[in-house]
């Protein structure tokens, strides 16, 4: 019994609602969201007669009438659901406004559609304030039916689908409510790499807080930075190294002049450093 009275309709709230003018004005934009009128327990038709900006990306359109007006199924992105908004061809040319994802933003009176229709309420456009045109035969986001694969080719554009759309509203709502847990209970809201290193995919380094490194982890550290030279790099030292001892001889018994005997002697203890880096005995 107790779930079912917390279950019924707040239909005090309804008859309070206030349906003036501000109660639809957005704090931070002249529009309308579509979310305030579409929304409401009512489908929006207590707003009837209320003259509104609305806008946002056309879902579907389509001409009526031969031509006479179209209708445009209108989403903002703040609910699912959309908004019938019907343009008259004296107010716009309506080929520019039923492609599919074009951006409109239109101004108008909110009207009661005749019985027999799903919707509660329609928009009839006064005058459109902007189109953003698109070209049908080049926008990849089609009214059919699109998988998930082919939605990852077109990451800026696969929120306006209904699919991805939900799951940003769901996992919206689950990163609202662990923080709001939080909040409510005095925690503290820090980002990790404040006081860490940040591992990004495996890439960095392991995530802790204590400096306190073993040597084990350290030397493991150095031969990742510094690997150790293979057999092949010894043997090409030793071979360097020896070659430049028989030209320190032959310059020796030539009689070369002395910056010439003094330079190769610097080269042939290079390299012989070189080699007993490598591992490798002279």
């Amino acid at each position: 019994m107790a779930e079912t009275d917390q279950a019924a309709p707040p239909t005090d709230q309804l008859a309070t609602m206030d349906l003036s003018e501000t109660s639809l004005n957005h704090a931070f934009s002249d529009r309308v969201l579509i979310r305030s009128i579409v929304g409401r327990l009512d489908g929006g038709a207590g707003l009837a007669g209320k003259r509104v900006r609305a806008g946002g990306w056309v879902k579907t359109g389509r001409e009526q009438g031969k031509g006479t007006f179209a209708f445009l199924e209108l989403n903002d992105g703040t609910c699912p659901a959309n908004l019938q908004v019907i343009v008259d061809a004296g107010v716009a040319v309506l080929n520019k406004l039923v492609a599919t994802g074009t951006c409109v933003v239109v101004d108008g009176i909110l009207k009661v559609p005749p019985e027999g229709t799903k919707q509660r309420i329609e928009l009839r456009v006064e005058k459109v304030v902007h189109i953003g045109e698109v070209d049908p035969a080049k926008y990849p986001i089609p009214k059919t039916k699109l998988t998930l694969e082919f939605l990852r080719d077109h990451l800026h554009l696969r929120s306006r689908t209904n699919t991805i759309a939900a799951i940003a509203r769901i996992r919206n709502a689950l990163a609202f409510a662990t923080h709001s847990f939080f909040q409510e209970h005095h925690f503290l809201y820090v980002h990790t790499p404040i006081i860490t290193t940040s591992d990004c995919e495996g890439a960095g380094e392991m995530f802790q807080v204590t400096t306190l490194i073993n040597e084990a982890e350290k030397l493991e550290k150095e031969l990742k930075e510094n690997p150790p030279p293979s057999q092949g790099d010894v043997d090409a030292a030793k071979q360097l190294a020896s070659e430049k001892g028989e030209v320190v001889k032959q310059l020796k018994a030539a009689k070369a002049s002395k910056e010439d005997i003094n330079a190769s002697v610097a080269e042939l203890k290079k390299r012989q450093g070189e080699a007993f880096k490598a591992g490798g005995e002279i």
